[in-house]
This record gives C-alpha cells, sequence and structure tokens, in this order.
C-alpha cells in the first residue's frame, strides 16, 4: 500500500481524535507535542495562531484544533435574539364567573339578576400581535406586550330575563317567555404587560397587569335570537392575572379589579375567569 496514504490515514485519525477532545488545556498540550511532518503531498504543520494544527493533503487544507471547537461550541449555544415579535400568542380558552355583587340602590325585591352559570359563561382571549424582551443574558426572565382581542360571554341563570338599561340604571328586562339561552357579551381591546420567569427548562411562571378598552357590549337572548346594545359597562377595564404553562400548554387565572359596570349604572361586581392557555 502506498505509504503516502497511510499517513494520511495516521495523521486523519489524529485530527479526528484532536477533534473529539474537549476544548480545553489538555487538548491544547497535545497538539503542541506534535511537531512538523512533512511526507510530499501530506503535511502536517503549526497554524499561524499557535494552537491549531493544519492538516494539508494534496494541497488541501483541514485547520484541528481546540480554537475550532470551541467556535462550534459558541454558535451551537448562541442565545435567540433579545426582542422577538409575537404573533398570536398567549391563547385563553376558560369560563367566566362574577364576584362580589352588590345591588345598593336597586329596590328591594330586585333579586341576583347577574347570577351566571360559569359552566355556560366562556373566555376567549389572544394577542394577534406583540413583542417579547429578554431580560437577562440566560433568558429565564422575560417581559411581554402587545395587542389583545377578548371576548367575554355570560350566560345568565335565569333565562326568564335579558339585560337593558331603563332610566339609566341596567335593570332586568322580563321576556314573554322563557328564552333557551339569556345572556350578555363583551368585546375589548387591550394592552397586557406581562412579566415571565422560567424556573426550569420548558417552565414558565407569569404575571399579568391588562388595560382593556370595551369595543362593545350586547344582550343576547334565543330563540328566536335577539341582540340589543347595553350600554353601562365600564369602558375602561383594568385587571391582574396569572399563568403556569410547561412546554407551552398551561392553566391561567385572571381577575378584573375595576368593576364592570360604571358606579351609579349597574350593580358593582367583578369578573373572575380562569381556564386553559396556550403560548407558541
Amino acid at each position: 500500500m502506498n505509504r503516502h496514504f497511510i499517513f494520511a490515514g495516521i495523521f486523519m485519525l489524529l485530527g479526528l481524535c484532536a477533534a473529539a477532545q474537549p476544548a480545553d488545556s489538555t487538548a491544547v498540550d497535545s497538539l503542541r507535542r506534535i511537531g512538523d511532518v512533512d511526507t510530499g503531498p501530506v503535511t502536517m504543520r503549526r497554524a499561524a495562531d499557535g494552537d491549531n494544527m493544519v492538516l494539508e493533503v494534496a494541497g488541501f487544507g483541514i485547520t484541528i484544533g481546540p480554537s475550532t471547537i470551541q467556535g462550534a461550541s459558541n454558535r451551537d449555544t448562541k442565545s435567540r435574539p433579545r426582542v422577538c415579535g409575537l404573533f398570536f400568542d398567549g391563547i385563553e380558552m376558560g369560563f367566566n364567573f362574577l364576584t362580589g355583587s352588590d345591588y345598593a340602590g336597586y329596590p328591594a325585591g330586585t333579586g341576583d339578576f347577574l347570577d351566571v352559570r360559569g359552566g355556560n359563561s366562556f373566555h376567549f382571549g389572544v394577542t394577534p400581535v406583540g413583542m417579547s424582551v429578554r431580560l437577562d443574558k440566560r433568558g429565564k426572565f422575560e417581559f411581554s406586550t402587545g395587542l389583545r382581542y377578548t371576548v367575554d360571554n355570560y350566560r345568565l341563570s335565569d333565562n326568564s330575563i335579558t339585560l337593558g338599561r331603563v332610566d339609566g340604571l341596567i335593570v332586568p328586562v322580563p321576556l314573554d317567555e322563557k328564552a333557551d339561552k339569556s345572556k350578555f357579551r363583551t368585546t375589548s381591546l387591550g394592552i397586557p404587560l406581562q412579566f415571565s420567569f422560567d424556573p426550569v427548562r420548558r417552565l414558565r411562571i407569569a404575571v399579568v397587569g391588562y388595560c382593556d378598552f370595551v369595543l362593545g357590549s350586547n344582550a343576547i337572548y334565543k330563540r328566536p335570537k335577539e341582540k340589543n346594545s347595553l350600554s353601562g359597562v365600564n369602558p375602561f377595564q383594568f385587571g391582574i392575572g396569572g399563568s403556569v404553562s410547561y412546554r407551552g400548554f398551561g392553566v391561567y387565572a385572571r381577575y378584573g379589579v375595576t368593576s364592570l359596570f360604571k358606579s351609579s349604572v349597574g350593580p358593582s361586581c367583578h369578573p373572575v375567569s380562569f381556564g386553559v392557555c396556550v403560548f407558541m
């Protein structure tokens, strides 16, 4: 067998062994112990930086050494961008309740007309567009915000009434006959401010404060379906919430600090929601 090919095989094997070593002082010392070797078409010599070796076979050079390995390692561990765009993120699907209902100012015997069926009152929220900012080098802390679209349905327990505004006050309005469903709905667009922490890989704990602006509110009953505008809902809603997720799937809870209805227009009450969430 041609001795040039034997030498080429030996030096290639040495190169593979050097590449397999950790990028530490041991690898550097091993390379430094190898002197320049010239066997005609196969040449091994020290690189200009003094730490690497160059293996040349028929005019083609291969650099072997810890600096090359370190460069590959750095590329593999390169962190993601500090600022990232978010699209259709933070999807929430859950149930709504009303808590702390206070009917002060209503005639005696009005009853708890805002009693809702939690299992039939649903919440949906999504952030169509937003951004996240990494707050530390390891990416464990993050801040995110954006524009959030929210739909909240509240199914009334008493399906013989709907809601209306009479003489400036939100009151129960009796129906001619019981409806299959009687509810009211609000839609809003807001700005969430969320801080999240990843204690371990893929596990995320987040707290959020949100400022929602009500786009519309309606009283709806079926059947036949009737939808009427319901004025008196507080146009600005401030609330807080939190979530725990693993691999992007988790649970959330949120509480409306601002009363759902304007003062002196409707009962004082605060929306509560909980359910599942998905983070892209």
